[in-house]
């Protein structure tokens, strides 16, 4: 068997590739529909909208602690610098 020629005369590799949408799009449809997901499936699991949205809402509060505590702890040797 052999390979059919290409319609155009042009190989495979020379010819204009099709222009890929904004990737920006992707970088912001992605998570949205990650996170829809996530709420869907804790919804169901939770038999409950409300409880799904308490339990994430528990989940940005500790990452929003621990983020705090991180940034002050790397900010006390910069005052303890500045101060002394």
């Amino acid at each position: 068997m052999s390979v059919p020629e290409p319609t155009s005369g042009v190989p495979v590799w020379a010819r204009k590739r099709r222009r890929q949408g904004n990737p920006l799009v992707g970088l912001v449809l992605v998570p949205l529909a990650l996170f829809g997901a996530a709420t869907a499936g804790l919804a169901i699991h939770d038999k409950s909208f409300a409880a799904a949205g308490a339990r994430m809402d528990g989940w940005v509060v500790l990452a929003h602690e621990r983020v705090r505590e991180v940034l002050h702890e790397a900010a006390a040797p910069a005052a303890d610098k500045k101060a002394g």
